[in-house]
């Protein structure tokens, strides 16, 4: 399943020319082989755990799925806060949506405080105890990643945080209002 979905995320992102375009290339079935080879080739890191220092590799993948994941929620909820600032700045009713949450955007900046913390704080226990450059790294290395692509992709692509006022709320909207939503009734 992750082999699919993941040559898959992987092939969207060369179609929205946020990936190699090289990926694009599909067999004639429709495969995309360079997306299917790129995203199997993580697997061959299993062949890492014969050596003495798997456990010390591991625990580096390990912090760096947990920061990326703690990072890709900070990013909803950055995402959602502007989103909600765009619309008041452009004076849309939130009760206009056809889905909203309750107690925003106040739940969205606690949210996004909360998992600043934990990153924050992830590898809190270097400090403690005497200074571990190993463990600081394989604990913060997430950090600069994160800041680097996004940095990286803003230089590269020469593109600019929208302002409140200027954002598009209304592009697809009408294909989005035509489509009727099921009337669903919980089962539990």
């Amino acid at each position: 399943a992750f082999l699919y979905t993941g040559s898959r995320y992987l092939f969207a992102l060369a179609q929205n020319r946020q990936a190699p375009r090289f990926l694009l290339k599909c067999s004639k079935a429709g495969v995309p082989i360079w997306c299917v080879l790129i995203t199997a080739s993580i697997s061959l890191l299993t062949y890492m755990s014969v050596s003495s220092g798997s456990n010390t590799v591991f625990e580096w993948f390990q912090n760096l799925t947990t920061i990326s994941t703690l990072f890709t929620w900070v990013s909803i909820n950055w995402a959602y806060i502007r989103f909600h600032a765009a619309l008041k700045a452009q004076g849309i009713d939130r009760n206009t949506l056809p889905f909203k949450s309750p107690f925003q955007p106040y739940l969205g900046w606690v949210a996004l405080v909360f998992f600043s913390l934990i990153i924050f704080f992830n590898g809190f226990d270097v400090f403690v105890g005497g200074f571990d450059w190993q463990d600081f790294i394989t604990d913060y290395i997430g950090v600069p990643i994160y800041f680097g692509l996004l940095i990286g992709w803003k230089l590269f692509k020469r593109t600019k945080f929208v302002k409140a006022e200027e954002a598009d709320l209304f592009t697809g909207k009408a294909a989005l209002d035509a489509v009727e939503w099921p009337e669903r009734k919980p089962r539990n």
